[in-house]
């Protein structure tokens, strides 16, 4: 039976893990636990599969994905299929009459569409709500057992998903500018630099291709200075860190060269505060550093500065926020952290504040108006939650996170009152993430009074 090709295409690296574990009759849960995602991310992609497939339930795409070839099913699978409650007869049906003459008895007719009438009211019933069964942890590995200080449920997410990134890729730099996502750099499979730009398109939620960086470069940031974005530095295809300093025009989508570093860095740190460019430690092709390099476009020049991190450090979340750059979690080669420090510019003076619930290593962090946001960061351990940090309290809290296994170096950015978290590395087979996710931290509420207001609610 041929393949349909154009479907084989349209379905991700994930969407394929998922149906191939729908086939064989496993539940949301046991699909969460065996790909270690959250139950919510798996109904998501059953959504996405759903409609690519053109079908509308489990049995159906079942039956699409074997007659497509998009999986493949042992009779052991069939047999574990049937002892489940989602399992579908039709499935056995159709393995059975994989080749059917192209006119059926009547008797087996009757046989095939009462079968898939019953497969299809038994794959409707998880559709049904029914009271959330209670797990004993203790029973569970220690990947799947809650934390001590346990995540909000997913049942409410706020996060979203959104067209994928074309390029699968992690150690990118993510800039948010004139209400687009600009994705640039990062390692694709293979840990192969690229030098892909592609841009995306909130509003339309479709992705574009730029003018090509000049240099393929992996674990690195950017940062808008005068509407350019500043991409120094960064990781080859043999783990040597770069000099160089590249700046994209987004408006007329080109690139220019900028002084090079004072040395050679990648997995670094980077924030902008006052007309100026702040890296910090990140690796340098040998060892991780400790050392801050400060960047003036006015004088077009990089200076050390007298100042250095507490520690070495690298793959570390850097953003300002009340005239503060905030230093967050980080690696060293052998551990992750979950420090927080508050570097003022100004001064020169470190304070170290309040740590985070849990160490993040090739973490994501973002800043609003009021607040900073931790996400990703799983270097060596799976990921419970997602954090906010409120600096007038100096505490952490947790939020839900869009993926609860190993997440790290994916790009973070700000939209309007949505965070962005794009592409990434997971421990799964794959490892290369193109998913695009937003979380809607910001809400304004109207509130009818004698004048028109607008009130912002940050959650």
């Amino acid at each position: 039976m041929a393949n349909n090709q154009p479907t084989i295409e349209e379905l991700s690296e994930r969407e394929l893990q998922v149906l191939q574990l729908v086939v064989t009759g496993a539940s949301n849960q046991e699909i969460a636990r065996k790909l270690v995602i959250s139950i919510n991310t798996v109904k998501v992609h059953l959504r996405n599969i759903f409609n690519k497939l053109e079908v509308q339930s489990r049995t159906e795409a079942t039956l699409r994905a074997i007659k497509e070839g998009l999986v493949t099913v042992t009779e052991e699978e069939v047999e574990a299929a049937e002892a489940t409650e989602g399992s579908t007869p039709a499935l056995r049906s159709y393995l059975i009459e994989a080749d059917p003459p192209l006119i059926l008895p009547r008797w087996r007719q009757l046989y095939l569409t009462a079968s898939l009438l019953f497969a299809l009211a038994i794959a409707s019933l998880p559709l049904i709500p029914k009271e959330s069964a209670k797990i004993n942890t203790e029973l569970l590995p220690p990947i799947y057992r809650l934390p001590a200080t346990p995540a909000p449920p997913t049942t409410s997410s706020r996060w979203t998903n959104h067209a994928s990134l074309p390029s699968a890729r992690a150690g990118l730099a993510l800039v948010p500018f004139d209400q687009r996502l600009f994705a640039i750099g990062g390692a694709k499979e293979s840990n192969r630099p690229t030098r892909l730009v592609e841009i995306y398109d909130p509003i339309s939620n479709l992705w574009t291709e730029g003018a090509s960086k000049p240099t393929a470069t992996a674990d690195i940031a950017g940062e808008i200075l005068n509407d350019n974005i500043y991409i120094p530095g960064g990781c080859t295809e043999q783990g040597q860190a770069v000099d160089v300093l590249e700046i994209y025009d987004p408006q007329a989508d080109d690139w220019a060269a900028g002084p090079p570093l004072p040395e050679a860095r990648c997995g670094y740190g980077l924030a902008a505060f006052q007309d100026k460019l702040y890296l910090f430690g990140g690796w340098n092709g040998q060892t991780f550093e400790d050392t801050i390099f400060v960047f003036s476009p006015a004088q077009n020049r990089w200076d050390i500065s007298e100042h250095k991190l507490p520690h070495p450090l690298g793959y570390t979340g850097v953003a300002t926020l009340n005239e503060t750059i905030y230093i967050v979690g980080g690696y060293n080669g052998q551990e992750e952290f979950d420090t927080t420090y508050a570097f003022l510019p100004l001064t020169g003076e470190w304070q170290e504040k309040a740590p985070l619930n849990e160490k993040r290593g090739g973490l994501g962090l973002v800043s609003s108006s009021k607040n900073l946001y931790a996400i990703g960061g799983g270097w060596d351990h799976a990921l419970s939650s997602s954090e906010k940090y409120d600096p007038v309290t100096d505490s952490w809290t947790i939020f839900e996170t869009p993926s609860t296994g190993q997440w790290r170096n994916l790009g973070l950015a700000i939209v309007d009152t949505s965070i962005y978290a794009v592409g990434g590395w997971d421990e799964t087979e794959t490892a290369f993430m193109d998913e695009v996710v937003s979380y809607q931290f910001l809400y304004q509420l109207f509130v009818p009074v004698y004048s028109n207001s607008i009130q912002a609610t940050e959650k």
